[in-house]
């Protein structure tokens, strides 16, 4: 499994790290229920299916607040997370060595890749969905906005079989929150701070103090400049500066 999640993530560490959190995930009942492991053939079926994995996708990423993740198709299955109940952490200490570099400057802490092995594998039914399946399934979250797939066209399909030598691995963002509803939370932090007119670094929007108890703390560096997007587009907004070194104007 480290391998493959090598190959869609950021460089897996031998010992991988589970997500921060305190309690499990508490998956719906249709999760015990062996047929939402196979996609059934009758279309209606098929779309109550699809619904209930986007919508059990979603819960487990913002439970987790997972923002990039990792689909490998033997990730049920792997033993390098042990008895870990939630998801692994891919990038272990490389990400948590330039997240503390970013920390002492004005960057956004740089995207951190999870991999979850029990989200389509139940150990206690003892199923797995097919990897064809479940990238049908994020195919389908993907044309609903609620993905957005690393390294690939956005006109390339999931559901086709990879090419010679590609692996069924890939890595994507999951909008739990659409880009949409995060440009709201960001516009609402400055006007709740009186900050229109003011430029603020992506640092003080996710990680300054004054984000702190707030949704937008720790939000992926990504995922912001997908809401500062669409701030920019509705004339809410100016982004300037280097990559390295970006603020934003709020009008």
């Amino acid at each position: 499994m480290a391998q493959q999640a090598r190959a869609a993530g950021s460089g897996a560490a031998s010992q991988p790290t589970a997500a921060p959190t305190t309690s499990s995930f508490e998956f719906p009942q249709y999760y015990n229920y062996p047929p939402m492991f196979t996609l059934q053939p009758n279309l209606n079926t098929r779309r109550a299916q699809l619904d209930k994995w986007t919508s059990l996708v979603l819960a487990y990423c913002r439970f987790y607040r997972i923002f990039r993740l990792v689909v490998a198709p033997s990730a049920g299955s792997t033993t390098a997370s042990g008895s870990a109940p939630g998801p692994v952490r891919v990038d272990g200490e490389e990400a948590a060595a330039a997240a503390a570099a970013a920390a002492d400057s004005d960057d956004p802490t740089p995207s951190i890749a999870y991999y979850a092995p029990n989200l389509f594998h139940n150990r206690t039914i003892d199923r797995t969905m097919p990897i064809g399946e479940v990238r049908e399934v994020f195919d389908d979250m993907r044309r609903q906005g609620r993905i957005e797939v690393i390294g690939a066209p956005a006109t390339a399909t999931l559901k086709a079989a990879p090419g010679p030598g590609s692996s069924d691995s890939f890595s994507c963002y999951v909008f739990w929150k659409t880009p949409e509803e995060w440009a709201a939370a960001v516009e609402a932090f400055v006007d709740e701070t009186a900050q229109r007119g003011s430029v603020l670094t992506l640092y003080e929007l996710t990680s300054g103090d004054g984000t702190r108890g707030r949704e937008l703390h720790g939000l992926d560096p990504v995922v912001l400049q997908r809401a500062l997007a669409v701030l920019v587009k509705r004339g809410k907004a100016q982004v300037f500066g280097s990559e390295e070194s970006q603020g934003v104007k709020f009008f």
